[in-house]
């Protein structure tokens, strides 16, 4: 017989389950599928959330949590309301895309030290990633097949993101800073994607290598900082 949850180890739900979402996307993701990954029978999940929808939730809310994962006093944990969820993932993505230090850069013609600014505004948004790379990865798998949140990921974050540090390439770009570009966009684009690649995507690796993330992530910084200073 498939054994229960402990009620400390609520949180092996949310793990098990945000790997599951994150492996299979949002529609092929099934209960059954959760239940075998944490090892208890299908109808146990229905004691803890009410359907998918309300896990899918729980995760996004708890995926990169410092703390441990306290169960709900009152369980199962319902389904969301219509737009609550979307109303939450566009909040935090207000509060996450465009970092302070990219901001601050924004509110500015030139800066007297370009190189530093910009490896500061790099190294900020690059830990912001790394701080978030698993709701991020399961926004960004997910989004295409969640009804509310995928126009939201696309243009909230992912756009917004892109259109901010194009702006800022181009104000640099302009001062006689950073060296000239055939395409601020695809500026922006490259170095959103080199962040991407080592802050978050490199954690789901088919074929992993040792790597010490302290050395990724200053390397990936210095590329980019290299690229584009004049």
């Amino acid at each position: 017989m498939a054994r229960r949850i402990p009620e400390h180890r609520f949180e092996d739900l949310v793990n098990a389950a945000t790997e599951v979402f994150i492996a299979r996307g949002y529609r092929l993701t099934q209960m059954s599928d959760v239940a075998e990954a944490v090892g208890v029978a299908k109808g146990t999940l229905y004691g803890y959330v009410e359907g998918k929808e309300a896990l899918f939730a729980l995760c996004l809310r708890n995926a990169d949590r410092r703390r441990p994962i306290v169960r709900p006093e009152t369980l199962p944990v319902p389904n969301p309301r219509p737009g609550e969820l979307a109303a939450w993932v566009k909040q935090r993505l207000a509060d996450e895309s465009v970092t302070p230090l990219l901001d601050a850069a924004l509110a500015i013609e030139r800066n007297d030290d370009p190189r530093r600014e910009l490896t500061e505004v790099v190294r900020e948004f690059y830990l912001a990633n790394s701080r978030n790379h698993r709701t991020i990865k399961l926004v960004d798998r997910c989004a295409a097949e969640h009804p509310e949140v995928g126009e939201i990921w696309q243009t909230g974050a992912r756009e917004a993101t892109r259109a901010a540090f194009a702006r800022y390439i181009e104000m640099r770009v302009r001062a006689g800073q950073f060296r000239p570009v055939q395409s601020a966009q695809l500026a922006a684009r490259f170095l959103i994607e080199v962040v991407a690649t080592w802050a978050i995507h490199i954690h789901w690796d088919r074929f992993p290598e040792r790597f010490d993330p302290v050395e990724a992530r200053e390397n990936a910084i210095e590329f980019v900082v290299r690229g584009l200073v004049a």
